[in-house]
């Protein structure tokens, strides 16, 4: 082979290899274009439209039971049962929904073991004090004294047929926050506060399928099944994977 066809076919490899390239990086770009189309900055997904919409729908259900005459305000968690039995019958999905009993730690000290079977209902218990209840806001009263309450957390955001006269998904922190803690105390009073304050969280599913129960039997009885973790852990946990994506939003 001569040298001009040596340098004929090497600029035919190149060329060859050079129209390739080019043909993959105009494909490239191409989807990269389609994918702005179908999710444009902004945008959100399928999947965040569909959780939108569906939060949409349970604060639509929440607000209309709020106001209703089935509303109790000294049966918290039978007003719980009965958001998710409507939402249930109503084909709303209950996956990410969960009911949370909150109680002072040391709720069971003088009980003999975890059961509701073997309490003395005489002793007198630790109550948790609440501040931003109906009550409150609709009577001026002071702060309220309860032994435990109860509530229903979509997600990261809670619904409480008890606080205040206005009804709305809050999220988590803020909830815990200002119906739970005196704005006057400091980080570290409020630190030592949620992690004296304990919960349980029970599936939506679970909680239905159990029919309504004595409230002992949510206190007690569930512990081997569900078992309780301070305020504050629970809060860590619900923070994190959003802590984690606002990191990688912030460090691509």
């Amino acid at each position: 082979m001569t040298s001009d066809q040596t340098k004929n076919t090497s600029i035919q490899i190149f060329s060859i290899g050079f129209f390739i390239l080019l043909l993959l990086c105009l494909i490239f770009s191409a989807k990269s274009a389609q994918a702005k189309n179908e999710n444009p900055p902004g945008k959100p997904s399928e999947k965040q439209a569909n959780n939108n919409d569906l939060e949409k729908q349970y604060l639509t259900l929440f607000r209309k039971l709020f106001f209703s005459e089935t509303y109790n305000s000294l049966k918290c968690y039978e007003n719980i049962y009965s958001l998710l039995n409507k939402a249930s019958a109503d084909g709303l999905d209950v996956t990410d929904v969960k009911v949370i009993f909150i109680f002072d730690k040391d709720h069971d000290k003088l009980v003999p073991s975890n059961t509701s079977k073997k309490i003395d209902f005489s002793i007198q218990r630790p109550n948790i004090t609440m501040y931003k209840t109906r009550i409150v806001y609709n009577r001026s009263a002071p702060p309220g004294e309860f032994r435990f309450h109860a509530f229903a957390a979509f997600q990261d955001k809670i619904m409480d047929f008890d606080y205040t006269n206005s009804p709305k998904l809050i999220p988590a922190r803020e909830y815990f926050e200002s119906m739970f803690s005196n704005k006057k105390i400091n980080r570290k009073e409020r630190n030592d506060l949620f992690s004296r304050l304990t919960l349980r969280v029970i599936p939506a599913k679970d909680f239905l399928n159990n029919g309504l129960r004595h409230t002992s039997w949510y206190l007690f009885d569930l512990e081997t099944n569900f078992p309780s973790q301070t305020l504050q852990h629970f809060l860590s946990n619900l923070e994190a994977p959003q802590s984690k994506k606002q990191s990688a939003e912030n460090n691509p």
